[in-house]
């Protein structure tokens, strides 16, 4: 089956999402998340690094040299949280740091906060490691958004002038560059399909191909001492012991030839999403296949089970298959959105079910543990093992992960459902109420129900004549049973790519109804995964469960589960809103008086049961000990 897109997201003004999981998250970012954001952007400079430029502010650039990028996808987010729930503070926060931007923006369109304070003439000089492209890609997607979801022409106009001053710069009979960390493609190709100018994409398609060529534009600013003297880290980086690798940036080989995920987990990502794209009906079998390879050995070697990727602090990405260590786990929060939204591109341009699995998983596992609750702590990196030295931050130096969560959170609705000429889809079965032209006729598709903490939902069909038209429903790889019902009829589905297919003559008042069975589930990892041998992790439904010591009164690092025992679900004591699962198992005895080493055997232990809550709320009551992966009795 070659790519070529099937499905496409329904449009800000054609969804509106009543689930009570995702509607409490949307709260949270406008009325507390984003304005705690907007004051971190405040009191860090990240601001008055703007304002500097233009003299409005005294001092010199203060952070790291990328940092203008948490600035537009802070944006970014607020756009997609504005349409969710207005806040009219928010919208004036957003509005000054538009007044800002514009007003640092050079006549060019160029505008990036680190150069144009007193070193112009470094502009594009190292495009490994200043992020100057990486940061203009971000301000197009907020101006994008800014576009599709507020109707902001002012941010537009200023991401476009942006993507005008990089078209004028690279490409065919220009010169030759790319970002050393990928997001300037995706952005692009996002711009082209907002502005229906074919320029962006071609630009973006130009980028994907010639990196990994040799000899590398990388390799060569290594060779420049002005341009290494901008980041000394980055020989260090991107060099292995018998030279010039590339493989920190995937500049290791043409895309083609891809065949695993190395290097930087984030920009990896952020490269497989547009080539993606990029792939959309072109039947290029060689680019199709590299992408499939890449997306087969992450998730079936290199990735957690909550959905996190990228092992290593070290370059913040990859090192081995089945190196997936728990306690030194980085599995940056980034990366797991990254993964969510590769995903969704894999979903949309082949239909399977599989790709939405993923996406699911990173979506309510590795990326949703990086923010708190209340919206203002944060994950960098998301372990599956804690000895009580985790903590939740307000913010970051390197601060990529509080805008991204945000607005992955509030775009929610772009990932759940999709919809074609003729074919509703549904890929997450969250509340919703959607509206879209369907097979010529207005329809309204309002899913009610209770997910992820139960597996029952009903989607009800309101429109004006009968229409023959597809429902497609995604069975979930972790749903051993699925029953459906509309009540009147006599359809049974079809079964296609992993979705359950209902193509029929549907009236006004049609419901649907879907259980998909939502068991606990003990799953073991693969032997050649070190750290997890004899130990079992716990799930349900698309959530991970783990352990704390808030809930059991001494660490779970002594406790050994029963998998033979049913797990009992139940309301979580701690969080409300929330389910937890009550196993059981034996606790060692830790008694201080014991001797440091004994025979074997003398350790004593008792009977315990132990409530387990969803991983993703895991440290919302403070450093604790903390594991995903249990030891078996």
């Amino acid at each position: 089956m070659s790519f070529h897109r099937r499905m496409r997201s329904f449009a800000p003004d054609q969804i509106q999402i009543t689930d009570e999981f995702w509607s409490t998250w949307h709260k949270t970012l406008s009325m507390a998340a984003l304005p705690h954001q907007f004051q971190q952007l405040v009191d860090s400079g990240r601001i008055a690094n703007f304002e500097r430029v233009w003299g409005a502010n005294g001092g010199t650039f203060e952070g790291y040299r990328f940092n203008d990028s948490d600035v537009y996808k802070w944006q970014e987010a607020t756009a997609y949280a504005l349409k969710n729930v207005d806040n009219p503070k928010l919208r004036e926060q957003f509005e000054l740091t538009v007044d800002v931007v514009e007003r640092t923006q050079m006549a060019d369109g160029y505008v990036n906060s680190y150069i144009q304070n007193g070193r112009l003439e470094d502009r594009l000089r190292n495009l490994n490691a200043l992020h100057e492209l990486y940061c203009l890609g971000h301000l197009i997607e907020a101006g994008v958004a800014a576009k599709i979801y507020l109707g902001h022409d002012r941010l537009y106009r200023i991401a476009v002038r942006a993507a005008d001053f990089v078209c004028d710069v690279f490409g065919p009979d220009k010169r030759l560059g790319f970002c050393g960390h990928e997001e300037i493609e995706l952005a692009l190709i996002k711009l082209s399909s907002c502005s229906a100018d074919n320029k962006y994409r071609e630009l973006a398609h130009w980028m994907i191909e010639k990196r990994g060529q040799r000899p590398s534009i990388f390799d060569a600013e290594l060779k420049d001492e002005r341009a290494l003297s901008l980041s000394p880290l980055s020989a260090k980086l991107m060099k292995s012991t018998t030279g010039y690798s590339g493989e920190y940036a995937q500049d290791h080989a043409p895309i083609r030839e891809h065949d695993a995920v190395v290097g930087h987990a984030v920009r990896a990502m952020y490269l497989y999403i547009a080539a993606t794209d990029l792939a959309d009906g072109k039947n290029d079998e060689e680019l199709e296949l590299a992408l499939t390879r890449c997306w087969d050995s992450l998730t079936s070697k290199r990735m957690y089970i909550t959905g996190g990727i990228g092992p290593s602090g070290e370059n913040e990405g990859f090192t081995h298959d089945f190196d997936l260590p728990n306690s030194t786990a980085y599995a940056e929060t980034c990366a797991a959105i990254g993964l969510a939204i590769w995903g969704h591109r894999m979903l949309e341009q082949t239909e399977n079910a599989d790709y939405a699995d993923t996406m699911e998983r990173a979506f309510y596992n590795g990326a949703l543990s990086g923010i708190s609750l209340d919206g203002t702590g944060y994950f960098y990196d998301n372990p599956l093992e804690s000895r009580g030295n985790n903590k939740r931050t307000p913010w970051f130096g390197c601060a990529c992960c509080p805008p991204n969560i945000a607005r992955l959170i509030a775009s929610v609705g772009q990932y759940a459902f999709g919809i074609s000429d003729r074919s509703f889809y549904i890929h997450m079965p969250i509340g919703a109420v959607a509206k879209a032209k369907i097979a010529g006729q207005d329809v309204k598709f309002t899913l009610t129900g209770t997910y992820p903490w139960n597996g029952t939902f009903s989607l009800e069909v309101n429109l004006e004549e009968p229409t023959s038209f597809e429902v497609c429903v995604r069975i979930p790889e972790w749903a051993d049973e699925v029953a459906t019902e509309i009540a009147g009829a006599s359809e049974e589905a079809d079964y296609r790519s992993g979705y359950a297919v209902f193509d029929r003559t549907w009236r006004d008042g049609d419901v649907l109804q879907v259980d998909l069975e939502m068991e606990p589930k003990w799953i073991e990892a693969n032997p050649l995964v070190r750290d997890d041998i004899g130990r079992v992790a716990l799930t349900r439904g698309p959530l991970v469960f783990c352990a704390e010591e808030h809930d059991l009164g001494y660490a779970p690092q002594l406790l050994s589960v029963d998998t033979e025992a049913e797990p009992e679900i139940g309301p979580s004591k701690a969080f409300p809103n929330a389910r937890s699962l009550n196993v059981e198992g034996e606790a060692l005895v830790a008694d201080p008086a014991d001797s440091l080493y004994m025979p074997a055997g003398s350790t004593s232990t008792r009977a315990t049961s132990a409530a387990m809550i969803p991983y993703y709320l895991w440290n919302n009551r403070g450093p604790n000990n903390m594991q995903v992966w249990l030891r078996q009795r």
